[in-house]
């Protein structure tokens, strides 16, 4: 098994060197020549292509075109470049993976962002240097898809993340005229929205990838960006004395308090709407949640009763993380790969849309415009009410402790949340009895595959 990592990482190095090197930014392209070419871009948000999906009075849901920045900015893009965008809607990394598993030269474009860093690399053209990157975009560029010497996905804005998005209207009810600054504050919020027949947190538990926000609280808890990797450093991470197995205790804490919806919400759509017509409260997600559940908002309703509010300090004090934001990635297997990067960078030199898209544009020279959601957290950032954790880059420590979660059998879609969360029995909130033997049997196989892979915290 130690040759396994051995091998993985010398294969991580033999495709930085062997592939060709990017184009720097500064380089240009005579887009004239490119005229009549057509680029086919794959993208998750749906949103921005189609329009947000709103209720009518008659409450059928309908989409309005007016928010579908993408589409709007091809359309401008095609005018002034005679370059084509042919603008595809995906759902995830799964609808468009056996496309480049056999060199499919249909995508040119793509922002699906939870690729590995193994996938980036095999299925993306490298889009510049690590070095090229920062001078760009600044330590922002260093959180970005990159192998350390290559960035794989450009990514053009920035964002604070992982907070709570919250119906003030709600909240207000309840008592309450902003987030509360600590745990127990927040807990007494959530009882006192509950006794108002309304879902304090809305989840979407039918899939794991909600509560992939606990890796980012967990930061939160620890006051430390980087404690996914700092696994390393435990034999018993999912311990309650451990960052993420305290993270990990306090969601499903408010699982058994009955914070979370009763009923499984259909799909995440239902989950927004929840939050947007008042009958959940809020939920812990990054700021991209929000203008999609703005754009939800009953009709007559003013959208900016959404709101974006850090997470209460959980006692190591109150953080919210910043992070470089929206994947846009060339296919290594496109045969218009100038084109590609062409209608990329006009993605990032344009604020309007990064800021419409829920973003902060982020590229050197680019005048940021700040979107109202961020205010409160300015605000509180300039107060000293709320500290920056940055992103941390992935590196050796995150890949060895993505490989150790792995030969365990608990990183594959986030099972070493959902495993634990799902152990709780909601009819039975007071018996912790099988979530305690869920940590034991965790606990157990992480320190195994550590030992076998022989991977240590490196300094």
């Amino acid at each position: 098994m130690k040759l396994k990592k051995t091998l993985a990482l010398g294969l991580a190095a033999a495709m930085a060197v062997s592939v060709q090197a990017p184009a720097a930014f500064a380089e240009e392209t005579d887009l004239s020549e490119l005229a009549g070419t057509t680029i086919s871009v794959y993208t998750h948000g749906g949103n921005r292509v189609l329009g947000e999906e709103k209720k009518d009075a008659d409450g059928n849901t309908y989409r309005d075109e007016s928010y579908a920045y993408l589409k709007h900015l091809a359309e401008r893009f095609t005018e002034e470049t005679g370059i084509n965008v042919e603008l595809n809607v995906v759902t995830n990394e799964d609808e468009i993976r056996p496309l480049f598993q056999v060199e499919d030269d249909s995508v040119d474009i793509f922002t699906c962002p939870n690729w590995s860093l193994e996938e980036w690399a095999a299925y993306s053209e490298p889009y510049c240097t690590v070095e090229e990157g920062i001078e760009e975009y600044g330590d922002y560029a260093t959180a970005m898809p990159n192998d350390g010497t290559y960035i794989y996905s450009i990514m053009p804005g920035r964002a604070y993340n992982q907070a709570v998005v919250y119906n003030e209207e709600v909240i207000k009810a309840a008592g309450y005229d902003e987030i509360p600054a600590t745990l127990d504050e927040f807990n007494e919020m959530c009882e006192a929205i509950k006794a108002n027949g309304v879902t304090p947190i809305s989840l979407h538990r039918v899939e794991n990838w909600p509560l992939a926000t606990v890796q980012d609280f967990a930061g939160y808890v620890a006051g430390d960006a980087n404690v996914f990797a700092e696994c390393l450093k435990t034999e018993n991470p999912f311990s309650e004395d451990a960052p993420f197995g305290k993270t990990i205790k306090m969601y499903t804490q408010w699982k058994a308090n009955g914070y979370f919806e009763p009923e499984v919400y259909t799909d995440f759509g239902v989950a927004m709407d929840s939050v947007a017509y008042g009958r959940a409260a809020m939920m812990l997600f990054g700021s991209w949640v929000v203008p999609q559940i703005q754009g939800r908002v009953p009709e007559g309703t003013d959208p900016s009763v959404i709101k974006f509010a850090p997470a209460p300090d959980f006692g190591a004090g109150r953080y919210v993380l910043a992070a470089p934001a929206d994947n846009w990635a060339i296919s290594k297997f496109s045969s218009n790969k100038e084109a590609s990067r062409a209608f990329i960078e006009y993605i990032a030199n344009d604020a309007q849309f990064i800021a419409d898209s829920g973003y902060i544009a982020n590229k050197k020279g680019v005048e940021p415009i700040v979107p109202d959601l961020y205010s409160i957290i300015d605000e509180m950032v300039e107060a000293g009410e709320c500290q920056v954790l940055l992103s941390p880059a992935t590196d050796e420590n995150t890949l060895a402790n993505q490989d150790v979660l792995t030969e365990a059998g608990l990183w594959a879609d986030y099972k070493y949340v959902g495993l634990l969360f799902d152990a709780l029995d909601v009819t039975n909130p007071d018996d912790w009895s099988a979530y305690e033997k869920q940590v034991e049997v965790q606990n157990a196989a992480y320190a195994e595959y550590k030992d076998e892979l022989g991977l240590e915290w490196q300094e």
